[in-house]
């Protein structure tokens, strides 16, 4: 009963191996190495946000000596600092398309990019407003903060979010993983690390950058955050024990609540139907479906038994909480925020069953559920779906899936074709079933 999303041909995973230490160095230690007081300390690294940040000034404040530098075409830079200067250091640069700040803290010598993943990052490492924290950095605190545990957790946190609207998992480091950057001259330049940046460009449409930002900087514990563009999931096992609908060993049985959208943004007073998706187990009928609905905030709005939810007028973040009756003890959250200045709409996808068992040979009838753009029509409902192995059967475009001959797990991939960054995995477990 999982569903996973790709990115490319990687599938989704977390990371588990603890990361290169930023600059190109490594460290499994729980603090990092902070270079003494030498001469020649070099950083370079490149700006970009999918394309390169050409010209910009990349100022930076380190310890001991603070200074500017300029990116060049590709978006590459180098500061090469002062005798007498010591790391740790933070990086800012602008990107003129849109005015936004990017930022990355260095404690090694060596690369450090700066782009809309090394922002997030900092955000999260350092719980705050880069911005600001620039305007006065405390370099004790980066320090403190900035270790190779805290830094894997942090990253570790962040391809979660985004999990639901790209895989991050082939980079393996946010901040110094070598960047080549696509250029106006050179468009198609960019290595699989830009191609990444591309795709979050689109997923986070609807200016949903600095909520995420707000979000990474304010939000604890981890298991708060919120998976943007993919449906909340929670699945009970036996004994109260929980797990996510993205975890292993999952069975068809097994009590389970989803909502849809899991995350979105909305204007002040506007409305929004969630959906919640339930499974029940076999012979139990309902004559309607056992769902509470909830707001977590006293001033988060309202939602009614339909699972209608009215905005509150105040801008802020809020939570929509869908809870089983018949298990009480299994409930899932989404998240809204509620913006002045964003469009209400983020794009979704979810799909009626994440695990599917089949017969050799048999027809079976697969379905997916989008939102779609506000004053925007379409002929048909813009999901294509295939098949991932060559000898994992046949689907055509309305979702009917012929199950191959040979027993075995196959996978069939549903994505949007408006939003081809946003698609989900069903699992198709072909046998015949038990006697």
């Amino acid at each position: 009963m999982k569903a996973r999303h790709i990115f490319l041909t990687g599938s989704l995973c977390l990371m588990t191996s603890l990361l290169a230490a930023c600059g190109g160095g490594s460290s499994t230690a729980s603090n990092p190495v902070v270079t003494p007081q030498v001469a020649g300390l070099s950083l370079r690294g490149t700006a970009a946000t999918g394309k390169a940040i050409a010209d910009s000034a990349v100022n930076y404040k380190c310890r001991t000596g603070t200074g500017a530098t300029r990116t060049a075409a590709d978006g590459s830079f180098e500061i090469n600092l002062p005798a007498g200067s010591a790391l740790p250091c933070i990086l800012e640069t602008s990107n003129p398309a849109n005015g936004k700040k990017l930022h990355a803290l260095a404690v090694n010598t060596g690369v450090i990019n700066l782009t809309p993943l090394t922002e997030m990052l900092s955000t999260r490492l350092m719980r705050t407003d880069m911005a600001a924290f620039f305007t006065n950095p405390d370099l004790d605190a980066v320090t403190k903060t900035f270790t190779s545990a805290n830094v894997t957790a942090a990253q570790t946190e962040i391809r979660n979010v985004l999990s639901g609207l790209l895989d991050t998992s082939t980079l393996s480091d946010f901040y110094s993983t070598p960047l080549k950057a696509a250029t106006s001259a050179n468009p198609a330049s960019g290595d699989a690390q830009d191609k990444i940046l591309d795709t979050l460009n689109l997923a986070l449409a609807a200016n949903l950058y600095d909520p995420l930002l707000t979000m990474l900087a304010k939000t604890n514990p981890p298991a708060s955050l919120p998976v943007f563009g993919r449906a909340g999931c929670l699945i009970q096992l036996a004994d109260k024990q929980f797990i996510s609908c993205s975890g292993p060993n999952l069975w068809e049985n097994a009590p389970r609540i989803d909502i849809t959208p899991g995350a979105l943004i909305m204007t002040p007073g506007s409305k929004r139907v969630f959906a919640a998706l339930l499974n029940y187990s076999p012979f139990v009928d309902y004559m309607r479906d056992p769902v509470t609905w909830q707001v977590v905030e006293a001033d988060g709005g309202a939602i009614n038994n339909f699972g209608e939810y009215t905005a509150p007028s105040k801008p802020g973040t809020y939570h929509v909480k869908a809870g089983r009756e018949d298990y009480p003890l299994l409930s899932v959250t989404a998240l809204v925020v509620v913006d002045n200045s964003t469009p209400d709409f983020v794009p979704t996808l979810s799909v009626d069953r994440h695990v599917v068992n089949v017969m050799p040979g048999a027809t079976i009838n697969l379905q997916a559920s989008i939102n779609y753009p506000p004053n925007i029509n379409y002929i048909r409902q813009p999901v294509t779906w295939s098949v991932i192995e060559a000898d994992g059967g046949s689907i055509n475009l309305s979702g009917s899936y012929v199950a191959p001959t040979k027993i075995g797990t196959y996978h069939v991939k549903v994505q949007r074709d408006d939003f081809p960054s946003i698609y989900l995995i069903v699992d198709i477990l072909v046998n015949y079933p038990p006697d």
